[in-house]
């Protein structure tokens, strides 16, 4: 017996809002499924597709980097979005937004998390009301909410977290969305200690002579070499490893104070690079605390040698190196040497 199934949707405003009835309905031949979905007209906010984090819809996610020269974003930071209705408006309306400084707190202790409110006067709201005209369902215009450059380097906890909330429309032939109300400004800061461009005649201290006492770890079986071939002087051997990114941690066995690196890729003369180099440090050996990135092209080579320097010095008794080379094959250190004061 043939089973024939048709699935009759009455009205499905946008997916992503709340479906408010469904109502099922059957016989013995045939099957009816009919879903009732909201009816209003709703004003909301979708940047989804610029959202980096799976737990805040609408966010928008930047980097502060701290150094001894100054506070940098990775781009100017801003939330411009335009505002949408689940359906054409009968009349024109006029959306308002503002900075919402509650809903941190709200969202920390939802989620066990521990972003901090941005500062009063550091946000700049230089565009919160916008309009959808009539028969549209798009604002004209756009919400802008932006962050002074200015005050980036008082910007020193962690993360900060800027909810910017429609808080009211003119018509009260729609109303605002409930869960998709709400846009982000996130904000993550760290202070950056790898240096950029420094050359051997710029790294602090000098070069360790004796590696013996050190203990060496890493994250992968190595295929060829051993880990004290690091420092016997020679660029032809090798600790070599098949697979990247690789991670080596260095015991010193004492606290030192770190001025800089020096490392040396199997086969470098020939162009066989380090790209990528993330730089930790820990007293512990537990807790590291990341210095920054080294790449390839922020690395000065000499000879082959490339060195990462840093602004300032720093102390600790381990060296994390997180590594990848530009070869696919040829992924080993032939030397690895450490300035210190």
């Amino acid at each position: 017996m043939n089973k024939h199934i048709s699935i009759n949707i009455r009205f499905i405003i946008v997916s992503f809002l709340t479906v408010s009835a469904a109502v099922f309905q059957s016989c013995s031949k045939k099957e009816t499924y009919d879903v009732t979905g909201d009816t209003e007209t709703r004003i909301f906010i979708n940047s989804e597709g610029r959202s980096s984090l799976a737990n805040l819809k609408n966010s928008f996610t930047y980097a502060i980097q701290h150094t001894v020269e100054g506070s940098t974003s990775n781009a100017d930071i801003q939330a411009k979005f335009p505002v949408l209705s689940t359906k054409p408006v009968s009349s024109t309306v006029t959306v308002n937004a503002e900075i919402d400084n509650s809903l941190v707190t709200a969202y920390n202790a939802a989620n066990n998390v521990s972003y901090e409110k941005l500062p009063n006067g550091f946000a700049t709201l230089t565009k919160t009301s916008v309009t959808i005209e009539q028969g549209s369902s798009i604002s004209s215009d756009q919400i802008l909410v932006s962050v002074d450059p200015s005050k980036f380097a008082q910007l020193t906890a962690p993360a900060y977290l800027i909810p910017i909330k429609l808080s009211s429309i003119s018509s009260s032939s729609a109303k605002i969305s409930t869960n998709y109300q709400t846009a982000y400004i996130v904000i993550n800061t760290k202070e950056v200690i790898v240096k950029p461009n420094v050359a051997a005649t710029g790294m602090f201290g000098a070069l360790v002579t004796n590696y013996s006492a050190w203990g060496i770890t890493a994250s992968a079986t190595p295929n060829t070499g051993v880990a004290t071939q690091m420092f016997d002087n020679s660029t032809t051997t090798r600790w070599g490893f098949a697979t990247h990114p690789l991670t080596i941690t260095a015991d010193m066995m004492e606290t030192k104070t770190i001025g800089g690196l020096r490392l040396f890729a199997y086969r470098a003369a020939t162009g066989f690079l380090f790209s990528n180099v993330i730089v930790s440090v820990s007293n512990d050996g537990v807790n590291y605390t990341e210095l920054g990135t080294a790449t390839n092209s922020t690395m000065v080579n000499a000879s082959g040698y490339q060195y990462i320097g840093l602004y300032k010095t720093v102390q600790a008794r381990y060296i994390r190196l997180a590594l990848t080379w530009t070869s696919t094959s040829q992924r080993g250190i032939s030397e690895l040497g450490v300035y210190v004061q």
